[in-house]
């Protein structure tokens, strides 16, 4: 059995004995993203992260499920959707949301990940419980805060659907599109002239 079998893949905890090394866990997520910019993601191997970072491919099973969760957790910003900070103004509250995620796909890795991350993560149920989870965020304070209900069991609320797909959208179709200042200015002016807001 090799490194990157896929008995090997289905361990998505690791194993017990030494502590991890987390010097080992940044060489590989430096080493993911650095592969991706130069080789693209349907050509990145767990072997080529493994030989850049200076560690084994059942060091990185050791870790991540396979590929996708380890990209994922790579090139996808960390950064926490923001809370509404109580000062009243809408317009602000929805600009630092889609600031936030701004952040979280513009970048080189993303870009160029993206398109079969999304792929994966529709086919694997651990990843995709992870980007709805990042995706959605703390985003019940928006949904209180503009009179919105969750949709029956949906985990994901209408707010991030709207930023977060039109971001993914402007990267997956558009290619160069840049997800700038002028984005987020009319993104922000988009849902606060039409989302509503709750009564008085």
């Amino acid at each position: 059995m090799t490194a990157e079998s896929p008995d090997d893949g289905n361990r998505s905890t690791p194993s017990p004995g030494r502590p991890r090394d987390g010097r080992i866990d940044a060489a590989i997520i430096s080493a993911t993203r650095e592969l991706i910019v130069e080789t693209g993601y349907s050509a990145l191997s767990l072997s080529a992260i493994a030989a850049r970072a200076g560690t084994t491919t059942a060091a990185i099973y050791r870790r991540w499920s396979g590929k996708a969760q380890l990209v994922h957790e790579a090139v996808l910003s960390a950064e926490s959707i923001p809370a509404p900070d109580g000062s009243g103004d809408v317009r602000e509250d929805i600009r630092a949301l889609v600031e936030t995620v701004r952040a979280m796909f513009d970048s080189p890795e993303v870009r160029l990940a993206l398109p079969g991350l999304i792929a994966d993560t529709v086919a694997d149920p651990q990843v995709h419980t992870m980007m709805i989870a990042r995706l959605a965020g703390n985003l019940t304070a928006f949904e209180s805060r503009f009179g919105q209900g969750r949709r029956d069991d949906d985990q994901l609320p209408m707010l991030a659907e709207v930023v977060a797909g039109t971001a993914i959208f402007r990267i997956l179709i558009r290619h160069d599109a840049a997800l700038d200042d002028t984005w987020v200015d009319e993104m922000t002016e988009l849902i606060t002239e039409r989302w509503p807001h709750p009564t008085a």
